[in-house]
């Protein structure tokens, strides 16, 4: 799936994709470490992710399989990758305000997180960031939805 496709659902739906920096409150969950389950140590991924380390077969699983993190929600890490709807600027969290950053306001490549069932451990840690251009298809691109409050 990619970015702009998404955008003719959210138009349909009134839903919308999340901020960067909304992705990753709900991904934390509270937590400050690398994994949302409380965790710096890559042994415990197998507890909440779907990744290159147990994703045998490979593909991408139906969420909720793994334990959620302390907001109840499954999958943050790994699975898929989820489009998110910022631009990416690898150098933007330098300069951005620290409270609500609202991302760059233009750029050529938009960002995903959360890494995917074929990502190496680093891939799936709470602060990990990867792009893409707005119109690349790739199958393990993927996205959750939020909704205004």
């Amino acid at each position: 799936m990619t970015w702009t496709q998404i955008q003719g659902f959210e138009a349909a739906t009134g839903l919308r994709l999340p901020s960067e920096a909304e992705w990753e409150y709900a991904c934390r969950a509270g937590t400050s470490t690398a994994f949302n389950n409380d965790s710096d140590d890559d042994a415990t991924l197998d507890e909440i992710a779907w990744w290159d380390g147990n994703s045998d077969p490979p593909g991408t699983r139906v969420v909720g399989l793994k334990a959620a993190n302390a907001l109840g929600l499954h999958d943050m890490s790994g699975n898929v990758w989820e489009w998110v709807e910022d631009w990416f600027d690898a150098a933007y969290y330098q300069m951005s305000p620290v409270a609500d950053p609202t991302g760059p306001v233009s750029g050529t490549s938009r960002v995903l997180r959360g890494g995917r069932w074929s990502s190496p451990a680093t891939n799936c840690r709470s602060s990990r960031r990867f792009s893409s251009p707005p119109d690349e298809v790739i199958f393990d691109f993927g996205f959750r939805v939020a909704r205004h409050p």
